[in-house]
C-alpha cells in the first residue's frame, strides 16, 4: 500500500506543473494556500526512528583489565555495517501508528511556503541498587535483589525547508515539491547503582577487595547525530477549508551521519557514514491551514 502511495505521489509530482491552473475556489470557497496563512500538522511515519530502543551497542565494553571500544563486529575480519546500526527507515519498514512530530508551514506567497519541523522522544529507566541477600538460615533463604542501570534515551530532530505549490483542475487537491534541511541526534546514557560486584587486586585476598566502582567509571554514554539534505514531494487534499490530509516522501535524500562511543575518561570512539537513499520517509499528515 505504502508503495503504491509513493508511485501515485511522484506521479502527481511530476506532472503537476501541467495540471497548474489560475483556479483556487469552488463554489466560492477557497481551499489554496493564501499569501499570510500559517499551516500546523501532525506527522506520522517512522522517519524519526534513529536507532533500536535498546541501543546497547553504543556504550563502551571494557573493564579494568580488559575490553575494547567500538562497533561488536568492529575487531573481526568483516568491517562494521553501519546501516545495521543507524537504522534509519526507508520505504519498506514503516508504520504509520509512530508519531514523530509537528510540521509548521507559512506561507509567505501564495504558491510557496518556508517550513519548520521538529520531533523527540525520550525514555527514561530509574536505577536500583542491588540488595543482598541471606542464605545464612536455610530454612528462611532470603533472595539477592538484582541492581538495575539508570538509563536515558533521547532521539530528536529538526527540520527546515521550502515548498512550492501547485493548483490543479479539482480545487481541494494540491501537489507541492521542495526542499528540506535538518539535523537529528539521538542518545544513550547509562549510570551504574551499587552492583555488589568487588575486585581484588593482584596479590589480594578477597577480603581486601574493594566495590568495581572504584576502579570503573559508574556511567557511559554513545550517541549518533546526523545531518540531512533531501528533495519533497507531497500531495494535500482539503477535507474542508482549512482541514487537510496529506502525504509526503522524499524522493531523494542524503545523509553525513556519525556515530560516537563515549568512555569516561578516554577519548571518543568516532565513525561516520555517508548515506543516499531514493523515496524515503513516506508520511501521513493531518493538519489545519487558518
Amino acid at each position: 500500500m505504502i508503495k503504491k502511495l509513493c508511485t501515485i505521489l511522484l506521479s502527481a509530482a511530476l506532472v503537476a506543473p501541467v495540471w497548474a491552473q489560475q483556479s483556487g475556489d469552488k463554489d466560492g470557497v477557497v481551499f489554496a494556500p493564501r499569501k499570510g496563512q500559517w499551516q500546523v500538522s501532525l506527522m506520522l511515519g517512522s522517519g524519526g526512528q534513529f536507532y533500536n530502543e535498546n541501543a546497547t551497542y553504543l556504550l563502551p565494553r571494557f573493564t579494568n583489565t580488559q575490553g575494547t571500544i567500538g562497533l561488536p563486529n568492529g575487531s573481526s575480519d568483516v568491517s562494521g555495517d553501519l546501516n545495521r546500526y543507524l537504522n534509519i527507515n526507508g520505504l519498506n519498514d514503516n508504520s504509520l501508528v509512530n508519531i514523530i512530530g509537528l510540521q509548521a508551514k507559512y506561507f509567505f506567497n501564495d504558491c510557496w511556503d518556508i517550513n519548520f519541523s521538529f520531533g523527540m522522544d525520550i525514555n527514561v529507566t530509574p536505577k536500583k541498587d542491588y540488595v543482598e541477600g541471606d542464605n545464612s538460615d536455610p530454612d528462611m533463604i532470603i533472595p539477592a535483589q538484582d541492581y538495575i542501570n539508570a538509563q536515558m534515551t533521547n532521539n530528536w530532530y529538526v527540520n527546515v525547508g521550502t515548498d512550492r505549490y501547485f493548483k490543479t483542475s479539482n480545487p481541494r487537491i494540491h501537489p507541492y515539491v521542495g526542499v528540506t534541511a535538518g539535523f537529528q541526534m539521538a542518545r544513550i546514557e547509562t549510570s551504574e547503582p551499587y552492583t555488589g560486584k568487588t575486585y581484588a587486586l593482584e596479590g589480594e585476598d578477597e577480603s581486601e577487595a574493594l566495590p568495581e566502582q572504584v576502579y570503573l567509571a559508574g556511567s557511559k554514554a554513545g550517541q549518533m547525530f546526523g545531518i540531512k539534505g533531501a528533495a519533497v514531494a507531497g500531495i494535500e487534499y482539503n477535507i474542508a477549508k482549512g482541514v487537510i490530509i496529506g502525504f509526503e516522501c522524499q524522493p531523494l535524500a542524503y545523509r553525513y551521519d556519525v556515530i560516537q562511543i563515549c568512555p569516561k575518561g578516554f577519548d571518543k570512539y568516532n565513525v561516520s557514514h555517508h548515506n543516499i537513499k531514493f523515496v524515503d520517509m513516506p508520511m501521513l499528515k493531518f493538519g489545519f491551514r487558518f
